[in-house]
């Protein structure tokens, strides 16, 4: 049986489609060598975007297709088609390998030996020096725009309050958005608060310069950026961008660089507050006594588990008073008024108090915990799901070896392999719950006589918390709770007992209280 082959393609810039290696070409060249040697081309994929990233749709659906085992071959015309960057041509061919997938390519030929692998190395290192050079001559070239009192590309041309001259690559006032930016500064140090703000803008149909609605972060920042008191810094923050090897979602880290590296933009922007009022702003917005204002007084158990029903946004902890707890929605009174919510104050002693008690009578019941014994000595060991969840679970383990990979190759640092660690395995204790636990083929069900000491005492304890075990408790049955000053619903599992907890099987529940 001829081998399945998918053809993949890629061009970055319209500088390769004139060198001859566009798409076409490619593909072109690619189909005769599958035909020469009898590899039955099952596709075709392309991609325009940076050899940089492995964040490219098409090469996202050549690992799906190499992972479902629907391909034996990626063609390519070169190695720098699929990548520049020696690391992930790396992680490539360790999977590819992994799934039996071999990778071949026009103008290249690599053996399967210690030599073949060099050459792969050493071809692979080349076009990332290459992408190197051109990413530090395009950040010189930036620098020395910014040194000369030019906006460099992507440094907030479009920001609030100005206009920016394409022919001067400086910024130029907006007279009436200027005046909002003034208003906003000068009422900030008056004593109004930023919500206040975007609610005044709000209410007086002014718009963002998108044209949406005024939100208090948008209002933050604004009055933190130092380009409205006319100074104009280059690469004081470093944005650093990692493509996720394990999720293939793009994150992006921010962090301030040291001052030295700082450079200034002379008269790039003109100033729209005088540098005293701006400075009065920032002593007011780190002002300690302001940053503590609103700070949690009281322990609130259902913190993270408990949303509003009538708009779905997550609820929050108050305290009134000094004493009185309450929950409430946090759109009711945070954000812009246009977008509250007219739900009203939960009481948190009544809530925790009747939710604790629905528990423990949900997990008291003898007659339930029979039923669900019962439904575990009739289910069968094994189902056509299991295969597939057993396959995830493999997945899981080469990720979790790519991963350690990766920081051995320096590419991803102590936090990123913590994190990622944790979502892995939370990833493979949530596919082993799927599992059949493996205890005897039948066991004698217990009486429900029996049961009821048990369960008795199980009440007890639960009713007896307080808000400090909501937490260890609602981790365990991973509680859900939709809450109205009248009605609450609460969604969870329930564990039934297997000896290696990780194993355990669990059913939905709902109560309402």
């Amino acid at each position: 049986m001829a081998a399945r082959c998918i053809i993949y393609s890629r061009v970055s810039t319209d500088a390769q489609e004139r060198d001859g290696t566009s798409l076409d070409t490619q593909e072109r060249a690619c189909v005769e060598l599958a035909e020469a040697n009898g590899w039955t081309v099952v596709g075709t994929v392309r991609d325009t975007a940076s050899g940089f990233t492995l964040d490219r749709p098409g090469m996202a659906e050549v690992r799906s297709l190499a992972d479902r085992g629907l391909i034996e071959v990626v063609l390519s015309y070169a190695l720098d088609r699929l990548s520049r960057k020696q690391t992930h041509v790396a992680i490539l061919v360790e999977e590819m390998e992994e799934h039996g997938v071999s990778l071949d390519f026009v103008t290249e030929k690599f053996e399967d030996t210690a030599t073949g692998q060099l050459l792969r190395s050493v071809k692979a290192f080349a076009a990332e020096f290459e992408r190197e050079k051109i990413a530090e001559r395009t950040m010189r070239g930036k620098a020395e725009r910014a040194r000369s009192g030019r906006l460099p590309q992507a440094t907030g041309r479009g920001m609030y309050g100005y206009i920016y001259d394409q022919a001067s690559g400086k910024r130029r006032i907006a007279s009436e958005q200027a005046s909002v930016v003034r208003r906003l500064f000068e009422e900030f140090t008056s004593g109004a608060s930023i919500v206040g703000l975007a609610n005044a803008l709000n209410d007086e149909s002014i718009p963002t310069m998108q044209g949406k609605a005024w939100t208090p972060a948008t209002i933050f920042h604004m009055l933190r950026n130092a380009g409205y008191s006319g100074r104009t810094t280059y690469r004081r923050l470093k944005a650093t961008h990692m493509k996720d090897p394990l999720t293939g979602r793009k994150k992006r880290r921010v962090s301030v660089r040291p001052e030295e590296e700082w450079i200034e933009v002379p008269d790039a922007t003109p100033a729209i507050v005088p540098q005293p009022l701006f400075d009065a702003v920032q002593m007011r917005l780190d002002d300690p006594e302001r940053l503590r204002h609103g700070r949690r007084l009281s322990t609130y158990g259902l913190a993270g588990r408990i949303r509003c029903s009538r708009c779905g946004s997550a609820m929050i902890g108050q305290t009134l008073q000094g004493r009185y707890r309450y929950y409430r929605c946090r759109r009711a009174f945070a954000g812009p008024k246009h977008d509250r919510c007219d739900s009203l104050y939960v009481r948190a002693d009544k809530l925790e108090g009747r939710l604790l008690e629905e528990i423990g009578r949900t997990l008291s019941e003898p007659s339930m915990i029979l039923r669900e014994l019962m439904r575990l000595n009739e289910r069968p060991k094994s189902g056509p799901d299991h295969e597939g969840i057993r396959q995830r679970l493999d997945s899981v383990e080469r990720q979790k070896t790519r991963l350690l990979r990766l920081y051995q190759l320096g590419e991803v640092d102590d936090e990123y392999l913590e994190r990622e660690s944790s979502s892995l395995k939370a990833e493979r204790e949530r596919l082993l719950s799927l599992l059949p636990s493996e205890p005897a083929d039948c066991f004698d069900l217990p009486k429900e006589i029996d049961l009821a000491d048990l369960c008795a005492r199980v009440r007890a304890w639960v009713t007896s918390r307080g808000p400090d075990d909501l937490p260890l408790i609602g981790g365990a049955l991973q509680l859900s709770i939709q809450a109205s000053k009248d009605r609450s619903e609460v969604y969870g599992i329930i564990p039934e007992y297997a000896p290696d907890f990780e194993h355990a099987d669990v059913r939905p529940v709902v109560t309402t209280c």
